[in-house]
């Protein structure tokens, strides 16, 4: 591109700026016109000093956004690994802290319902390995008891069998 198809672009920039005020939703463009005439003056400036043609790879301006702009990606990329990190690394510490949540659900419904006291050795023991062998079957049997003893709380003394 040449000063004088850079003037001409300046121009036909500054034309459709002026032209765009006439209509609402295309005046309050964000700011759009202003860079776009900004970077048309600067190219013309550049032209008008140096001569030649305009060349976007030998432009220090371009080169320089445009490495902002993949330093920039760099950055979101490096925040979403970290990011995806930190969510494996919790979904981890939920997996691992589970079976201790189960264990300590059954025990407390147990307790709840008076049944804890009452247990053997081995019912212990089972209670105590079921989170980690069946995490599925030790929610499921938690939230059995606990139904279970809502129903049976829920009615008199005398009826329960």
């Amino acid at each position: 591109m040449t000063h004088g198809e850079a003037a001409a672009a300046l121009d036909e920039a500054e034309l459709d700026a002026h032209l765009d005020r006439r209509y609402e939703d295309l005046a309050d463009d964000g700011g759009r016109h202003v860079a776009e005439l900004a970077e048309w003056a600067r190219i013309v400036q550049l032209l008008a000093t140096t001569g030649g043609t305009y060349d976007p790879q030998a432009d220090t301006v371009v080169q320089d956004e445009l490495a902002a702009d993949a330093e920039r990606e760099r950055a979101q990329q490096l925040e979403d690994e970290q990011h995806r990190q930190e969510q494996e690394a919790e979904a981890a510490r939920r997996t691992a802290l589970a079976p201790d949540i189960l264990r300590h659900a059954l025990l407390r419904t147990l307790a709840r319902t008076g049944l804890l006291d009452s247990l053997s050795e081995d019912e212990r023991s089972a209670v105590g390995r079921l989170p980690d062998s069946d995490p599925t079957a030790a929610l499921a049997l938690n939230t059995l008891m606990g139904r279970a003893y809502a129903a049976g709380a829920g009615t008199p003394s005398g009826s329960q069998s």
